[in-house]
């Protein structure tokens, strides 16, 4: 049997395109695995993540320097096409405060059994324990070889993933394989990866997160460079027992490598000269200890909103800055003031490494998009090979933009 399309791969991606098809009998989809999405059954947490809400416009800046060439695919299926495909299919949706899309009943489980239902409908047949060991092509079609068996078609969608969360079986397997084709490649490394900086001092503040903290980069081959421009942006951050996370580093470490210094200010709700100012007079005039004047100092910011600095972290600091935070406030030298709002408003690091493939939740690299047609998904190199989802050099930020270009680009491979 010639296959008219074989899909590589029953991720995120593979199973979108193979549900979103129109009714179709020679339609294959491969697996590598003994099931379907094991990578997208850990999503949000095993919430399933699906998107974001907002303008499709606003999702191009949240896809790095490659946002805005697959700008036709996010706008061709955006991210309301997506909720109303899902609400289609019987996948209720909701939206929280922080504009992340989950199925209502928070269970990734139910999103992977709908797509396989609905490829089920569509005639698409999921051949499980199926690796893909050699790709080949001659004339108009493809030989795809797996360890027991090979088969034939006229067009292949691959949909493999990138190189994260391996044991998913999203390993990099394929990529040799398009190598052998011809098809340009761009690196793979980790993105959406925790931040790791030398002498980092937080252990012990472990789970404390700031609701909105400013991070400051400076690249290691600008230090000499006075005039150099530094990256500045602002986000959620989490302090773990190694190292920084949360959105804030998490989206920025595609930016990162060795070498690099961040800054930190993690309360960026006033100008850091004025505030500075205004907490060494307050100390002048205060009875109270160090300790307790900083943490009402900064529970509030200027415009009434709550501040996430809590008591624990503002101790660490005080330790940092070799300074006793239950002497009196007003007996505090000047120094040891401005070393600790210099501390919570300028904390500086140099980036000792970034978190390994293993942790990281998408793969920044992949298939060149230069050598792709972003209009179609298909290679322009060997007609009739498609891509979709992580495979492609594009990878998102948190917050369900990763699964939205997948089914973005999943969609249109099939329908384009």
């Amino acid at each position: 049997m010639i296959y008219s399309l074989i899909i590589l791969g029953a991720g995120a991606a593979g199973l979108y395109a193979g549900a979103s098809l129109p009714s179709s009998k020679d339609v294959l989809i491969l697996e590598k695995g003994s099931r379907a999405g094991r990578k997208l059954l850990l999503t949000g947490n095993g919430q399933c993540n699906l998107t974001h809400s907002g303008n499709i416009k606003e999702f191009i800046a949240h896809y790095g320097q490659n946002g805005g060439r697959i700008r036709t695919a996010l706008y061709h299926h955006s991210n309301r096409s997506v909720i109303d495909y899902f609400e289609s299919i019987g996948i209720k949706t909701l939206e929280r405060e922080d504009g992340k899309v989950f199925p209502a009943s928070l269970d990734s489980r139910e999103v992977v059994d709908a797509l396989v239902k609905k490829c089920s409908q569509n005639g698409v047949t999921i051949h499980y324990s199926s690796p893909v060991v050699a790709l080949e092509k001659s004339g108009d079609y493809f030989t795809v070889v797996c360890p027991d068996r090979r088969y034939q078609c006229r067009k292949v969608l691959v949909a493999t993933g990138g190189c994260s969360y391996p044991s998913t079986g999203s390993d990099g397997g394929v990529f040799p394989l398009l190598e052998n084709l011809g098809v340009a490649l761009i690196e793979r490394r980790p993105a959406l990866v925790p931040v790791f900086v030398n002498e980092y001092p937080y252990a012990s503040c472990a789970g404390i997160s700031f609701r909105t903290a400013k991070l400051s980069i400076l690249k290691k081959a600008a230090f000499l460079d006075t005039k150099a421009k530094i990256y500045e942006t602002r986000g959620s951050l989490l302090l773990t027992h190694h190292g920084f996370s949360g959105p804030l580093l998490l989206d920025n470490s595609r930016y990162l490598s060795a070498g690099d210094r961040i800054r930190i200010n993690y309360f960026p709700e006033m100008a850091e000269d004025h505030l500075a100012d205004e907490f060494k007079k307050a100390a002048a005039k205060s009875k109270k200890q160090l300790i307790t004047l900083l943490a009402d100092f900064f529970r509030e910011s200027g415009s009434g909103s709550a501040a996430e600095l809590p008591r624990r972290f503002l101790e660490t600091i005080c330790f940092c800055c070799r300074v006793d935070p239950a002497m009196k406030a007003a007996q505090t030298k000047r120094h040891d003031l401005e070393n600790l709002v210099k501390s919570i408003l300028r904390d500086e690091f140099t980036v000792e490494r970034l978190g390994p493939m293993k942790t990281a939740m998408v793969t920044a690299g992949g298939v060149d998009l230069d050598g792709v047609d972003l209009k179609t998904m298909e290679s322009k190199r060997v007609p009739g090979l498609y891509f979709a989802g992580e495979v492609l050099d594009v990878d998102g930020d948190t917050g369900g933009y990763n699964l939205q270009f997948a089914f973005s680009s999943a969609y249109i491979a099939v329908n384009g």
